[in-house]
């Protein structure tokens, strides 16, 4: 007798990875690097030394993007498939014109040019033999641009040409210096308050200068989605695998940006800002020589 058990599926991918991500969310390798949260700590002292550290975070609005879009031509003759690619191409470069989009924004990078096989299968025999069917030629499309809403129209414009692999959305800053800076100062603004709340508690004397160690990180869309599915389905418990065949709907994936946690920090800046960008990250460690207690 067949037993139907009910259950529920939720499947949550921990690793992480691009609001336009690109096709790269499907990646295979999830092993990409993270921000380590810490826990927050206002001071750590010994007989002879105080600690004090600050983390700082910032969301920051990307000042450009870069689109890639992967494009492949088969043909019979490898002139074909570099003519037809190229012609594409060329099509697509103009329409982006159009639309604002420099020549000296837009990079053709060639990836591959290889031969393709198939198989001849003789029912009869029941044998197949490998046969060469033609040319394929591989080329990716590099956009630079600094507009986010024209991703969009980029986007439909490159199906006019059957471009459909949006390979990866980059998120990129001008000024890092800049920006570490920024952090660097909030940084310094929270160890001072916390040394003098510190030293105005405990009365001890400082000897000598303080040293300091500073760390600096970006955390990156590409790097920060979340993966799930989520479904209830019906599982057969007991069945002849011999005479019966179990046929799986596809289930779709859903992806969801999830950034670093806000509660590991001193201070976040920009945190009411929704639109995803990039996430730059200030540690902070200064170490004061004190007098020993008596």
């Amino acid at each position: 007798m067949k037993k139907i058990l009910l259950i529920l599926v939720l499947i949550l991918s921990k690793n992480v990875y691009s609001q336009h991500g690109g096709n790269q969310l499907y990646r295979n390798s999830r092993n990409y690097d993270r921000f380590v949260p810490q826990s927050i700590s206002n001071f750590i002292s010994t007989d002879s030394t105080v600690v004090f550290t600050a983390n700082i975070l910032l969301n920051e609005k990307a000042d450009l993007y870069k689109i890639t879009f992967g494009v492949n031509e088969e043909k019979v003759t490898l002139k074909e498939a570099t003519d037809g690619i190229n012609k594409r191409i060329n099509s697509f470069e103009k329409k982006l014109s159009s639309l604002g989009i420099k020549k000296e924004n837009i990079f053709i990078d060639f990836i591959s040019q290889t031969k393709i096989y198939d198989f001849d299968i003789d029912e009869s025999s029941k044998s197949s033999v490998q046969k060469f069917t033609g040319f394929e030629v591989k080329k990716n499309i590099i956009i630079t641009l600094s507009d986010y809403s024209k991703i969009e129209d980029i986007i439909s414009e490159a199906s006019n040409f059957e471009i459909f692999d949006i390979i990866k959305v980059d998120y990129m800053n001008n000024d890092i210096e800049k920006i570490k800076q920024q952090l660097l100062n909030e940084a310094q603004n929270v160890i001072d308050s916390k040394q003098k709340k510190y030293f105005t508690a405990y009365k001890r004397e400082i000897i000598g200068e303080p040293r300091a160690n500073e760390s600096f990180y970006a955390a990156h869309p590409k790097n920060q989605y979340q993966e799930y599915s989520a479904f209830e389905s019906s599982e057969i418990s007991s069945y002849n695998s011999n005479n019966h065949i179990k046929k799986l709907e596809r289930k779709s994936k859903t992806f969801y940006y999830e950034g670093v946690d806000y509660s590991i920090f001193d201070k976040v800046l920009n945190q009411a800002n929704p639109e995803i960008g990039i996430q730059y990250i200030l540690n902070l460690i200064v170490t004061y020589d004190v007098k020993k207690n008596k």
